[in-house]
């Protein structure tokens, strides 16, 4: 498989506290690739660090080809990589329509005067975005909530709502942060099939920080195990469940 995302010797400390240490991995294209590790292993700081909202100390992110370590976090998204939070940040006041299109900004080809005149080209691009949008709306069964205001939804529907928006910008690299956060069984069966949709109809890549062991087991192609900010292991889910050290860094043996 080709790799579409690497990243090569990370590393970051926050004062004297190492959060990352030496931590190298590849994403292939078309996978579903989870980190996974106890509270504070540093899996958020990694994905911190690939969305460009930190700055590493040490080591080098490529994605598709193209050295990205120093990118501008505003820029990020305009590669083609998006990514969610493990609390959602909406806008709780908007519809959900309203911030699937924000997802769409990314695409915004028109400027300020002729968005004002609403010109003909403005009036093109909205119908465009919004039948984008809509795609993404019956992929992840949103239909119902279309018009409601997101503040007013229930938690499940809201982390949906928030992966949608992260698809209206087309990218080609997911980053989930703990996207069953909260979520029950259920919920979580859904995001599962949701998922592997947004792999097998949509093409993207999808990695994924994630607590939840059976949606890991579920839906990875591989898996990352880290602990106290270094790699532990890699390989295929059912490899790292019984890894000796992984099972250290878990249950303290």
């Amino acid at each position: 498989m080709t790799a579409l995302f690497e990243a090569h010797n990370l590393a970051l400390s926050f004062g004297g506290v190492k959060a990352v240490r030496d931590v190298t991995f590849e994403i292939n294209e078309g996978e579903v690739f989870s980190i996974i590790g106890p509270n504070g292993a540093g899996k958020t700081t990694v994905f911190n660090l690939v969305s460009r909202f930190y700055e590493a100390d040490g080591g080098s992110l490529t994605f598709a080809g193209e050295d990205m370590t120093h990118t501008p976090a505003h820029h990020v998204a305009e590669l083609g990589i998006a990514r969610t939070f493990q609390n959602t940040e909406l806008f709780d006041r908007e519809t959900v329509l309203d911030n699937l299109l924000v997802g769409r900004h990314v695409h915004r080809r028109t400027n300020l005067f002729s968005d004002l005149l609403f010109l003909p080209s403005v009036r093109r691009q909205e119908v465009a975005f919004r039948e984008k949008v809509e795609e993404v709306v019956d992929l992840l069964d949103l239909q119902s909530y279309r018009h409601q205001v997101v503040g007013n939804l229930p938690y499940g529907a809201r982390k949906m709502v928030e992966i949608g928006r992260a698809l209206c910008t087309e990218p080609r690299l997911l980053l989930l942060d703990e996207p069953s956060s909260g979520l029950n069984p259920e919920e979580t069966e859904d995001l599962a099939f949701w998922i592997e949709d947004i792999v097998a109809d949509r093409g993207v890549t999808v990695a994924m920080v994630e607590h939840d062991m059976n949606l890991v087991a579920a839906v990875s192609n591989r898996v990352l195990a880290m602990a106290d900010g270094a790699v532990l292991a890699s390989g295929d889910p059912a490899a790292i469940q019984h890894h000796p050290e992984v099972l250290r860094a878990y249950l303290g043996e």
